[in-house]
């Protein structure tokens, strides 16, 4: 094989780089953003000898030698982590890039943009090994003129049967001598939600979006939003801070989700504003017993003379209710495992089933996804955000213990599946 030696200058704003060839990857077309760095996803394109992909812990603009040769003994000298990768080119070349042009939902650009990327190289399965330099140690690396160290060296070299660890995720690589490459992976950490106030009046409002706990929705004129809120001077409404209570009915006993939002607007002048919700704590509603408009509360009006009721509340402004804690339920006996329903869901979306036909190009990805967990509530909430139920079945259902849950969603299913 021909020696090559190729330096290139690379910018990420999302601190990580990527070698690939897109015919590899035609199969992520649909997937979502980042999806390179899911620890459910890297391994199966890594060990596939699809993808190789690094995070250099910041944004930047980074030099990167790409050679089947040898480190230099300067780079050496000023080495920090490195990685070995499996990777099989098959098309002749690979592409180097910041993600911009990898196959998926948010590409933003093609490879054929920047041509000069393109790592040609012989068919073959390879040993990448990728060697973070700390080329600012260097004595005289501050001087203009100076050729400086590139930020990472790239060797490809012939596998020849090597077995190669997989990474769990794209490793961290940065550019100092003394850091340690690591591929560990991170517990997200998630706020725990503000306890629930059951004392107070919630502004409430039906939605036939809403999602179960975990889960995002959004609504658009289904109800006045903003009148939970004061208004400011130019007529704007925060309702960050203002949990809700949303349900698919507003009755006494009526599972609900207590919910925040995190995003409105953007919508065209004089078209209803678009709000997205998180649901974050089920309670169920004891009663209706105000209304609030313009942040204003107000117990109901009264109709009739002699049997008063209340009043219905005005179209712009939203009931407050009274909830409590979602009473718990004995559960049933099991009628099916978590695990053979797992391996059911996964089986439609791997081999063409009805849900792959509904979700489409990014099947593929959920199944992966899938495939890493063993967890009863989030196949769950996979299921109850996935399954065409409406608002009023994913609340009941949402609230029900864990095998009478999985039962309630298998026979979902197989009314989707028909």
């Amino acid at each position: 094989m021909t020696e090559f030696s190729k330096k290139l200058m690379m910018p990420t704003d999302v601190a990580h780089m990527v070698l690939f060839h897109p015919d590899d990857l035609a199969h992520a077309a649909e997937w979502p953003i980042a999806w390179y760095s899911e620890p459910f996803i890297y391994p199966a394109e890594s060990v596939a000898g699809r993808l190789i992909a690094w995070c250099t812990g910041s944004d930047g603009d980074f030099a990167v030698r790409v050679t089947n040769g040898a480190i230099t003994e300067r780079e050496q000298t000023y080495a920090g982590p490195q990685w070995t990768f499996p990777y099989t080119v098959r098309h002749g070349r690979a592409f180097l890039d910041n993600s911009d042009a990898l196959p998926g939902l948010e590409k933003m650009t093609e490879t054929s943009d920047n041509e000069d990327f393109w790592i040609e190289i012989e068919n073959g399965d390879y040993a990448v090994t990728v060697t973070a330099v700390e080329w600012d140690q260097e004595p005289g690396s501050d001087n203009e003129d100076f050729d400086a160290l590139p930020n990472y060296v790239v060797q490809f070299a012939p596998r020849n049967g090597r077995d190669i660890e997989t990474a769990r995720r794209p490793p961290d690589l940065e550019c100092e001598i003394d850091f340690t490459a690591t591929d560990e992976l991170y517990a997200e950490s998630q706020r725990a939600p503000d306890p629930a106030d059951y004392g107070q009046l919630y502004p409430a409002f039906i939605s036939r979006n809403v999602g179960w706990v975990g889960q995002e929705f959004s609504t658009k004129g289904e109800a006045p939003i903003e009148a939970a809120v004061v208004a400011d001077e130019d007529g704007e409404a925060d309702v960050f801070d203002q949990p809700y209570i949303v349900a698919s009915e507003l009755v006494p006993g009526a599972p609900a989700v207590i919910v925040e939002c995190f995003s409105y607007g953007g919508q065209p002048e004089g078209e209803a504003e678009e709000y997205e919700f998180r649901s974050v704590q089920a309670v169920q509603i004891v009663a209706v017993e105000g209304q609030v408009k313009n942040g204003e509360r107000s117990p109901l009006g009264k109709t009739g003379f002699f049997r008063r009721r209340p009043e219905p509340v005005p179209t712009d402004a939203l009931p407050l209710v009274r909830i409590a804690p979602l009473v718990p339920v004995a559960d049933k006996s099991v009628t099916i495992t978590l695990g053979a329903f797992l391996e059911k869901i996964v089986a439609d979306l791997e081999e063409g089933g009805p849900l792959a036909k509904r979700l489409g190009g990014i099947a593929s990805y959920e199944a992966l996804k899938l495939r890493a967990v063993d967890d009863d509530e989030i196949l769950a909430r996979w299921l109850l955000e996935r399954l065409p139920l409406s608002g009023k079945e994913r609340l009941s259902v949402g609230a029900l213990p864990p095998n009478a849950r999985r039962t309630a969603l298998d026979a979902s299913y197989l009314r989707f599946a028909g």
